[in-house]
């Protein structure tokens, strides 16, 4: 057989989940049941208001034909009202803002609209797989630092800028896996090194809206007031639990910003405008959505760091995210994928090895909360088939 393939596409390695994700495919088949709090993929419902615009719209004859790219106006403008409605940024609908379908499209396609072939791009280490590849597909280097606190991360950065020329620097705050959140001097500090090293900083903010305890994330945006060396990537997918929608935007510097339109413009035609009309209602009408998912993970939250504490496991403590980030346990000889394969195993319960997000994050695991409260109490205990068995 013929292979179709390039030498890039070649070389990614196999997806480090894939043997989690075929052992849950097959214990599936089998007829067990898995509790799976390893693929964050919300189980809470879009709001119902949103899925009546969205049959509504659809039942109009003309919002069947293509859209367009960057978005329709309404939807930019609304996303430009929530900036300057949450964090007193002002952004241009038609220069600072390009709808994306969903943050990782956005991420990939804006590094491809930016950087040049070798360009060097930091990312985070760990960090959604994403993150580590787009650079790649774009044809970039990427340069990998370790980031398991902001401190950490800062330093790591600055050592990293004064021996190489940098064109991009990728950070995602609140962060996925490690939960990990920073304040506005961190951004301050980042944007300082931006203007001194001239470079572009991109912040995947995708779980802004998923916050606990009243401690709302910081937009990178505000420490750069004039957009000069920064963009940032929103998303509804958790916030607003609309995963499946793929509604995104980067907002932020004036040419990043065109350059990822122009792309755009060739490649697609935009979402469904039946689901960029009712996002806009949701984004418009639903401030308060949010915090009630936001609520709900907490108090997931709660209960499976409870069980973890117990089981020997330090848990990252964290006001944001839908996830857990914890360190194994000593008896686990720092063993990611064996004990998340061991888990699946012999409790049904399926969790990320913490190496599948980068080398840093070897002897860890991340848990999303996307079961309800009965599954997880289920989960924790069935975590004791494995911790008994040690």
């Amino acid at each position: 057989m013929t292979k179709y393939s390039n030498n890039l596409i070649d070389n990614f390695p196999d997806y480090l989940f894939n043997k989690i994700n075929q052992q849950k495919l097959a214990l599936r088949q089998s007829g067990e049941d898995i509790i799976d709090l390893g693929y964050g993929n919300p189980d809470i419902p879009s709001h119902e208001l949103v899925v009546e615009k969205l049959i509504e719209s659809a039942q109009i004859k003309k919002n069947h034909k293509y859209s367009v790219s960057k978005g329709i106006h309404g939807l930019r403008n609304a996303i430009a009202n929530k900036y300057l409605r949450e964090y007193e940024i002002n952004l241009d609908p038609s220069k600072n803002i390009v709808n994306t379908i969903g943050s990782k499209e956005g991420l990939t396609h804006l590094l491809m609209s930016i950087l040049n072939k070798g360009d060097n791009v930091v990312v985070q280490d760990p960090s959604y797989p994403i993150h580590h590849y787009a650079p790649l597909i774009a044809g970039a280097n990427v340069i990998k630092i370790e980031c398991l606190s902001s401190e950490n991360f800062l330093n790591n950065l600055n050592t990293a800028l004064t021996s190489q020329k940098v064109k991009a620097v990728l950070v995602s705050f609140p962060h996925n896996p490690t939960t990990l959140t920073v304040n506005q001097e961190f951004y301050d500090e980042l944007v300082r090194l931006a203007r001194r090293y001239n470079f572009l900083i991109i912040n995947d903010f995708a779980y802004s809206d998923i916050y606990f305890n009243e401690e709302k994330p910081p937009s990178l945006l505000n420490s750069d007031p004039q957009f000069d060396h920064t963009v940032e990537l929103y998303s509804l997918t958790k916030g607003y639990s609309m995963a499946g929608w793929r509604v995104g935007f980067a907002v932020g510097n004036e040419s990043a910003i065109s350059s990822l339109t122009k792309l755009k413009s060739y490649i697609d035609y935009g979402t469904f405008q039946p689901i960029q009309i009712a996002s806009t209602v949701a984004i418009n009408e639903l401030d308060d959505y949010p915090k009630e998912v936001s609520s709900i993970y907490q108090d997931r939250k709660m209960l499976a760091e409870e069980y973890l504490t117990k089981y020997g496991f330090e848990v990252y403590k964290s006001t944001a995210t839908m996830f857990i980030w914890a360190k194994l346990p000593d008896i686990y000889k720092n063993d990611s994928m064996k004990f998340s394969i061991n888990l699946l195993s012999k409790s049904n319960v399926a969790v990320s090895p913490g190496v599948g997000f980068g080398n840093c994050g070897e002897g860890h695991i991340r848990l999303a909360l996307v079961e309800n409260k009965q599954r997880i109490r289920q989960a924790m205990k069935n975590f004791a088939k494995i911790i008994d068995s040690v």
